[in-house]
């Protein structure tokens, strides 16, 4: 892929994602940190970035011009991600409530579940916005505090909205997977809510594409026993799928799915 390309590719993940990491940029276009560290430096002189520790956020100003608001970019992830939301589709019945935590990966659950007649628990805003006409679903949206350069609700209107209801499945989108390290979040406000969202599921189901393995965010979730279903793609490393199979996690990938 010659350097122009990579950087049209980032743009479309940067306006459709609102923030894009290094070390994932790095796995997707198997180029050192290094060159995609100079690629957000050519991006941030256009002006549509501000960069920040391991990544880069959309600037504001760059955030408003984006249409339509939920976009669908063409690229290798976005497609595994979209095989992820298929799959998960596929668990949810008629009469569940279920909630679907802030990230792309969510938001393709979302945009395969509107012919189901289900409610939907969220904190993020576009998945809001991309279920707020369909009349079989009752869409509740958490409220709180909005995340700078984000989609995603936090804070304490957040978690009192999670109290006094109950949750047949919850899917939740990790920042990165790890062995050792567990699954973890961006935030240790983004993992104060899943605590909560555990805590009133019958089930949690962690969906993380292939590019979430061996890394790891800032603030931990939990160890990888924390949910016994896990729906991915066929690319994950063999080590996990052996860690799954050891304790008992049901591994879901888009190679049984295709």
């Amino acid at each position: 892929m010659f350097a122009i390309e990579r950087l049209n590719k980032i743009k479309e993940l940067l306006y459709r994602e609102k923030r894009v990491d290094v070390f994932e940029l790095s796995e997707l276009f198997s180029v050192t940190e290094a060159t995609i560290r100079r690629d957000l430096d050519k991006l941030e002189q256009t002006g549509i970035l501000v960069k920040i520790y391991g990544g880069a956020v959309l600037k504001e100003d760059a955030a408003t011009a984006l249409h339509p608001l939920i976009p669908d970019a063409d690229d290798a992830v976005s497609e595994e991600k979209r095989m992820i939301g298929k799959i998960a589709a596929q668990m949810i019945e008629n009469g569940d409530a279920i909630y679907l935590s802030p990230g792309t990966t969510c938001l393709e659950i979302a945009r395969n579940i509107k012919d189901k007649k289900i409610t939907v628990v969220t904190n993020d805003l576009l998945i809001g916005l991309a279920l707020k006409d369909i009349a079989g679903i009752k869409v509740i949206m958490t409220g709180g505090d909005i995340i700078h350069a984000s989609t995603t609700l936090v804070g304490g209107f957040t978690l009192q909205t999670l109290n006094g209801i109950y949750i047949n499945k919850s899917f939740v989108s990790v920042k990165a997977v790890h062995l050792s390290a567990g699954y973890t979040l961006n935030s240790y406000e983004e993992v104060m809510v899943i605590e909560s969202v555990g805590k009133i599921s019958n089930e949690m189901i962690v969906v993380a594409d292939y590019t979430k393995f061996n890394h790891t965010g800032f603030a931990k979730l939990g160890d990888l026993t924390i949910a016994k279903k896990v729906i991915t793609n066929k690319q994950v490393p063999s080590e996990y799928k052996k860690y799954y199979f050891e304790h008992a996690i049901k591994l879901y990938t888009t190679f049984e799915f295709e």
